[in-house]
């Protein structure tokens, strides 16, 4: 039976994928745009402050945005998606309804989920599992869009060079808590504009990224072979428990409920963690190479 197959943990560069049971009601804060697809029976959602009650299969969620979702016990894909929203972008363009926020039921979504049960069910190395997924994206960009769309393209989320120097900054100092005021000096703007627009391009604050940063690079020493209390630490927190608040807050379920299930987790790390040039520090933090 599928429910007695084991979840697993897809962490990539710029995504990851959880597929498996969750089993009770997520209160999402997240640190990254979210597709939820159910491979089996539907979920509903209530968006935090409205009574409406959504019943559906698939679900966007842009970064940044509260949530309540019932999973029931279905099987739950919980796609975090990249932190620059071009996933987001894509994939909002081929969803059915909702609003400029909150969109559900996407137009590609059986052969999404197929694409989804085959990684469940199958064991994919990393580099086979991303290929996998972003065909299901490139599917998605790949279909004419409706003129019902709700999203529309009237308005594209263009990236910014400065933004992609700052989170790749972020990353290379992850124990470090750098201030606003020294990652704006890098890529010389002031620190309430580095602020603004960071904010903008990602849907989220420069302390929520690096908070959701360090998540995830605690997942990937998991993944690794060290224990929580090791993992937690390498990747920038006090202990456990600065880890576990953190993971409930933006994941809106406690770590044991989807790390430490009775079925067993397989957490399936990058094959290889990104190759970053390195220029000479500014203000004694590791900075590479990117045009400001």
């Amino acid at each position: 039976m599928i429910n007695h197959l084991p979840s697993k943990l897809f962490l990539w560069d710029k995504r990851t994928l959880y597929i498996g049971p969750i089993g009770e009601t997520l209160r999402l804060s997240q640190g990254a745009s979210t597709l939820l697809i159910s491979l089996n029976d539907p979920i509903s959602f209530q968006v935090n402050n409205s009574k409406q009650i959504i019943h559906c299969n698939s679900l966007l969620i842009p970064a940044g945005h509260d949530i309540s979702i019932k999973t029931q016990s279905a099987i739950i894909a919980h796609c975090n998606l990249d932190a620059l929203c071009e996933d987001y972008e894509t994939i909002a363009n081929n969803m059915e309804n909702g609003s400029d926020s909150i969109l559900f039921n996407l137009n590609n979504e059986a052969s999404f989920i197929d694409n989804l049960y085959y990684l469940y069910r199958q064991h994919c190395d990393s580099n086979l599992a991303h290929s996998i997924f972003m065909q299901s994206l490139k599917d998605c960009n790949a279909l004419p869009q409706k003129s019902s769309s709700v999203f529309l393209k009237k308005r594209k989320n263009k990236q910014d060079e400065r933004i992609e120097k700052v989170i790749r900054i972020i990353k290379k100092n992850i124990n470090d808590n750098l201030s606003v005021e020294s990652l704006a000096v890098t890529i010389n703007i002031s620190a309430p504009r580095l602020m603004q627009l960071f904010k903008l391009k990602t849907g989220v604050t420069i302390r929520r990224y690096r908070l959701w940063h360090r998540l995830y690079m605690t997942c990937v020493r998991l993944g690794e072979g060290y224990n929580l209390t090791s993992a937690a630490s390498s990747a920038g927190f006090t202990d456990s428990s600065h880890f576990s608040n953190a993971f409930k807050d933006m994941m809106g379920t406690s770590p044991s409920s989807m790390l430490l299930q009775d079925n067993g987790i397989e957490i399936i790390p990058p094959t290889h963690q990104p190759i970053i040039k390195q220029e000479e520090p500014i203000n004694g933090y590791l900075v590479e190479g990117c045009a400001p």
